[in-house]
């Protein structure tokens, strides 16, 4: 299988897209708080992603697909997480 040059331009700037929030979920689970991080932003990226992954899959486009499922997945966690450590701890 090979891969077209703007194929693999597309995995790649999905890589960095998509692993942008990866440092701030690090930092969640290292610190155990998120009273600061703004659910509303992780919610519209978490459905900005969902979008962007149908459109890839209408326009048979697999770095889209693929990337915007692993952004998902990442942004849940994210959502998840900030659920989880943005009570204050008794």
């Amino acid at each position: 299988m090979q891969i077209s040059p703007v194929e693999l331009l597309g995995l790649v700037a999905g890589l960095f897209g998509t692993f942008a929030s990866a440092p701030q979920a690090i930092k969640i689970i290292r610190t155990r708080q998120a009273r600061d991080v703004s659910l509303t932003m992780f919610l519209m990226a978490f459905t900005g992603s969902v979008l962007w992954g149908i459109y890839g899959w209408l326009e048979q486009a697999p770095s889209i697909v693929f990337w915007n499922a692993v952004a998902v997945l990442m942004f849940s966690a994210i959502i998840w997480l900030k659920l989880r450590h943005s009570q204050p701890e008794s």
